[in-house]
């Protein structure tokens, strides 16, 4: 029978004489010997320093879980002039990065991601966790690629309700520019390029389901049909019903299909689809909605910080749960539920300034 491959050399026999090992021999293979269990020191050394490091940092961001500091989101009118510029300034520098995730800058990549994989939230339970960490996910990207020291502005549309598109979030020199320049041919969702503003000539990716490169367009409505949407959506008495509601999955869809739908509808252009992150306006729509939603919770935290019920995806039948994983694929790693639904605790850390 031969011998196995794992034998003691001890054990081996060989018809052939060992070769007898010389003075230099060994003290190399001493020499060898002593430089490797060196080399594993060093590396030991250097692990347990790397992993002390990240705890330190893990200890002093939010070691118990319960954020300390927490940040404060203001609505865009209580920012300084200076604080709105620099904000502005952050959300261009995305448009001078390339992405990595898609054809495009990182701004690209936030409509690319709602498109393509956040449909699937709408119309369903995960819609305001899902949006909550997108746009967490959104500042901590002007954080850290942009170098943006500020935090996440709101937009409380129900101050605007009587004539939308009056805000100052329009603004051409401390806003988002205005409307499309109605002098020009439409492009995409009944809007024409924006040419006011900071944002004059922005080229976005996408629009919808395909990539369609353009500048970035608004249609804004007017008269009677805007009066509609923001006098039945949008006015305190309309935010004060949804929020009345005490069933989550209910609360959800009316949130949704109210104020929240009220604004693509009369912003169009760009906001009208799935695409509408190319509108940087979104991200300031949705900080309301999320705000609305911690408002809700609020209420009745017991009850209300881990409500959570309905389809656990857009025409599903399956029902959804705490565990279920938020996807966010290539935008940043899939995290369960559970980890947004309170935002003083576990990766989250603000408040919102009424």
């Amino acid at each position: 029978m031969p011998s196995s491959g794992y034998e003691r050399e001890e054990d081996q026999t060989s018809s052939e004489p060992l070769l007898e090992k010389t003075d230099t021999d060994t003290s190399a293979i001493s020499l060898r010997r002593y430089v490797v269990a060196i080399i594993a020191l060093v590396m030991v050394i250097a692990v347990s320093v790397l992993i002390s490091t990240l705890g330190s940092e893990i200890e002093l961001s939010n070691s118990d879980g319960v954020c300390k500091q927490p940040a404060i989101r203001r609505e865009w009118r209580a920012l300084s002039s200076l604080e709105r510029l620099e904000y502005i300034r952050a959300v261009k520098c995305l448009s001078s990065i390339p992405s990595t995730v898609c054809n495009g800058a990182l701004h690209d990549e936030f409509a690319f991601i709602h498109r393509g994989i956040g449909d699937y939230s709408h119309e369903a339970a995960p819609f305001l966790p899902w949006h909550r960490y997108f746009i967490h996910i959104y500042e901590e990207t002007l954080k850290q690629r942009c170098h943006y020291e500020g935090t996440l502005p709101y937009w409380d549309w129900t101050r605007d309700w009587a004539d939308l598109t009056q805000s100052p979030i329009w603004s051409a020199t401390e806003g988002f520019g205005g409307n499309g320049n109605m002098d020009l041919p439409t492009t995409v969702g009944d809007g024409r390029c924006v040419q006011e503003g900071p944002f004059a000539g922005l080229q976005v990716q996408y629009y919808d389901e395909d990539w369609n490169p353009h500048c970035l367009s608004r249609g804004f409505l007017t008269g009677e049909v805007q009066d509609h949407f923001g006098a039945q959506r949008l006015n305190s008495s309309a935010i004060a019903a949804v929020l009345d509601e005490p069933d989550y999955y209910k609360f959800v869809l009316r949130l949704e299909d109210g104020p929240h739908l009220a604004i693509p509808i009369i912003v169009r252009g760009d906001f009208l689809r799935f695409t509408a992150p190319n509108d940087p306006v979104f991200i300031l729509h949705h900080g309301q909605i999320d705000r609305l939603w911690w408002k809700w919770q609020s209420r009745d935290p017991e009850a209300r910080m881990l409500a959570y019920s309905g389809p656990s995806r857009h025409n599903s039948s399956i029902a959804a749960q705490l565990t279920d994983p938020i996807e966010m694929v290539g935008l940043a790693p899939s995290i369960p539920v559970s980890s947004v639904m309170n935002i003083n605790n576990g990766i989250l850390c603000y408040e919102y300034q009424d």
